[in-house]
């Protein structure tokens, strides 16, 4: 039997909270537990569900930046937070991730693919929009190294490259073992050694690394 996770909102803006209260209405293994506007609202709501699965954060919020309560959020409790924002700006994306972010999406992105982004955080992916992951890379250009700087560590194997490249496209684990015609288990093989290379330990950290030092591109 399935069990049912339970999903915080934290989104100012009314239409958007109804929209999201909306596609989730239907679903038979996500219950939302709370839905509000403001970070103290939300931080006082967490006290009333401290199991909540997972929190749906906006960024710029009236009382505050989502980012902080996101930061809040995973050191108080073992909720997942997925940055749900119409914000691609790189202080924004830098904050969310540094607070802890397990995933960062945008708003114009489908209702089923905001679903499916949901449950792929809760089964420990990183989603990231297609437009968000575009974003980052042009945030990044100004960092790229030149021809000639040394970059740390050892390059990315080609697989690895394709790999990392599919993530920063948005797919998941299984999306990309499909693609690339290869077992789940193999790209879980291979996410370990990307992780080791670049020292990091999330799929959005890698994606990041990797757009910074040039290693993969969209």
């Amino acid at each position: 039997m399935v069990s049912t996770k339970l999903i915080g909102i934290l989104e100012d803006d009314p239409d958007m909270r109804n929209y999201l209260q909306f596609i989730l209405a239907d679903s038979k293994t996500l219950k939302i537990a709370f839905s509000e506007e403001k970070v103290a609202d939300a931080r006082r709501q967490l006290k009333k569900h401290p199991n909540v699965d997972i929190c749906l954060v906006d960024l710029q919020l009236p009382d505050g930046n989502g980012a902080d309560f996101v930061k809040y959020l995973v050191g108080t409790t073992e909720s997942k937070a997925l940055i749900l924002t119409v914000l691609g700006d790189r202080t924004s994306v830098l904050a969310a991730l540094e607070a802890g972010a397990h995933g960062y999406i945008l708003k114009d992105t489908a209702p089923e693919q905001i679903i499916k982004h949901i449950k792929e955080t809760l089964s420990g992916a990183n989603p990231i929009s297609p437009q968000a992951a575009t974003h980052l890379l042009n945030l990044f250009q100004d960092q790229l190294p030149r021809v000639g700087d040394k970059i740390p560590g050892s390059t990315l194997t080609p697989r690895e490259t394709e790999i990392l490249t599919l993530f920063a496209k948005g797919l998941s684990y299984k999306e990309a073992a499909e693609t690339l015609e290869i077992s789940p288990h193999t790209v879980s093989d291979y996410v370990k050694s990307i992780y080791g290379k670049l020292s990091v330990h999330s799929r959005n950290e890698a994606v990041f690394e990797a757009l910074q030092l040039g290693w993969i591109d969209l």
